[in-house]
C-alpha cells in the first residue's frame, strides 16, 4: 500500500515510513514495525520530518489535528526517545 508522510507529503511504500499507531481517545505511540492496532500516522524516517512533527504536535493546534489534546506532548516525548535510540543504533 502507498502511504504519505503527514509532514512533507512524499508518497512511498508503507515500510519506508515510521508509523505512529493509536486512537484519539487512547493515545499514540511510535510503531516502527507497523504491527500495532489502531489508526496510523506515517512519517518519513528523516530528521526534518520527525523533528518537525514533534514540534507540530506539541502545539494545541497541531495536537488538535489528530485529536491528541495534551497527548501530543506525550507523543512528542516518546517520539524523541525513539529517534534518539534509532540514531544511536545507526551510529554503531
Amino acid at each position: 500500500p502507498v502511504r504519505s508522510c503527514v509532514q512533507c507529503g512524499v508518497s512511498g511504500s508503507k515500510g519506508s515510513f515510521l508509523r505512529i499507531a493509536g486512537r484519539p481517545e487512547r493515545g499514540w505511540d511510535p510503531d516502527p514495525e507497523g504491527k500495532r492496532p489502531g489508526r496510523g500516522i506515517y512519517l518519513c524516517r528523516k530528521a526534518e520530518c520527525i523533528e518537525g512533527f514533534m514540534r507540530r504536535v506539541r502545539t494545541p493546534k497541531g495536537g488538535a489535528r489528530w485529536r491528541m489534546g495534551p497527548g501530543g506532548a506525550v507523543l512528542a516525548d516518546r517520539l524523541a526517545a525513539w529517534w534518539a535510540a534509532e540514531a544511536g543504533t545507526q551510529g554503531e
